[in-house]
């Protein structure tokens, strides 16, 4: 336990978007008979990723807006945070949302379109709804598919971790520059 490296990372999204599912997925847990998140439910997993083992805990939180004020404490620490929306749905929320993630600063944010194996309905492009924030310094991760196709959702939250740990070595190997000279003047006394 000591030698893995922690990261949380959260699924968040509107109701019935299928972020239990995923979560199920990711776990290789059967889909049938899921029923709705009532708060916030979790899970946890060591996975090996770039020569690292790493304990992921991922955090299923409800959609519901009535477990809205309980969100803001179980993301303010994570580092990964992952936006999931029905691509089966006419619209997203997908700017509330990433409006609600800005505020807490994670290091990788995941936006995931669920349900790809049904009809696709969604009228928004989401590449223009996400471009303002590849400007930002987090970094982005996006990708659709199904929560029944498991190796996909492995795939996805690898690729999350991925970028998270490159970030950190991106930011671990910044190269030291001393200023001025290496050798101190002599100084003699004025006066």
């Amino acid at each position: 336990m000591f030698g893995r490296r922690r990261v949380k990372c959260c699924l968040i999204g509107d109701y019935n978007v299928g972020k239990t599912s995923i979560l199920n997925s990711f776990m290789d847990k059967p889909l049938e008979n899921i029923t709705s998140t009532a708060g916030i439910d979790f899970e946890s997993k060591t996975i090996s990723i770039l020569s690292e083992d790493v304990y992921l805990s991922v955090w299923d939180t409800a959609g519901s807006e009535r477990f809205a004020p309980l969100l803001h404490s179980y993301i303010r620490d994570a580092e990964i945070v992952v936006i999931v929306y029905d691509t089966t749905c006419r619209t997203c929320n997908l700017v509330k949302w990433l409006r609600y993630v800005e505020q807490h600063s994670p290091k990788v944010i995941g936006i995931l379109g669920n349900k790809t194996d049904l009809t696709r309905d969604l009228r928004e492009d989401i590449d223009d709804i996400i471009s303002p924030w590849r400007r930002q310094s987090c970094k982005l991760v996006y990708d659709e598919l199904s929560s029944r196709n498991s190796p996909a959702v492995k795939r996805f939250f690898k690729m999350c971790l991925r970028e998270l740990l490159a970030k950190n070595e991106a930011t671990d190997t910044m190269p030291y520059i001393k200023f001025g000279s290496s050798q101190q003047k002599k100084r003699m006394c004025c006066t």
